[in-house]
């Protein structure tokens, strides 16, 4: 069963929200150390708004390039399960990030990181509303670096994931 756009933001927007809290209650001593070959809070979370900030772009680019760069889904969207499923068999595989998405190896200060971070999430979610109706996310598609060709629901999907899967790891070595 596929979630609706008004789920869909609103789990968006609560992931943000979580991160943020959790990112504040690392100490800030503890915020740029890393545990057990790790990446640190600060990293996961530097890794987080450039992901997002990627991802903002496919919520804005006009409708018309989608199919233009990427074409048109040949299938319809996964569930949110399948969506996660297929995605940490490719991290069991050894997928990891590359390129924009990893995060420099230098000192963030915790404010600025989560006022970017807050900012970004809020520009993604509030082009997710404003230019995408909930039929719409089932009939374009855009490129993943690991995952490849996703419908923009599924895109959603990822990032609600996404944003979780840091926040575990973040919960697990650094609270």
């Amino acid at each position: 069963m596929q979630k609706s756009k008004s789920e869909i933001v609103g789990e968006m927007k609560n992931s943000f929200d979580l991160l943020c809290q959790v990112g504040e209650a690392v100490p800030d001593n503890a915020f740029n150390i890393s545990k057990e070959n790790k990446w640190t809070t600060a990293e996961n979370l530097e890794h987080l708004a450039r992901a997002t900030k990627m991802t903002t772009m496919a919520f804005t680019l006009p409708k018309f390039l989608h199919v233009l760069l990427y074409g048109k889904p040949g299938r319809t969207s996964h569930g949110y399960s399948k969506l996660v499923d297929n995605y940490e068999k490719k991290l069991e595989a050894g997928a990891h990030a590359t390129g924009v998405y990893v995060p420099k190896k230098t000192d963030y200060t915790k404010p600025e990181l989560l006022d970017k971070l807050k900012a970004n999430g809020n520009k993604l979610t509030n082009a997710l509303s404003a230019n995408w109706s909930d039929e719409q996310l089932d009939h374009y598609q855009v490129s993943h670096p690991i995952l490849g060709l996703l419908t923009v629901r599924e895109l959603a999907y990822f990032t609600i994931y996404h944003n979780g899967h840091h926040l575990e790891t973040i919960r697990k070595y650094y609270l």
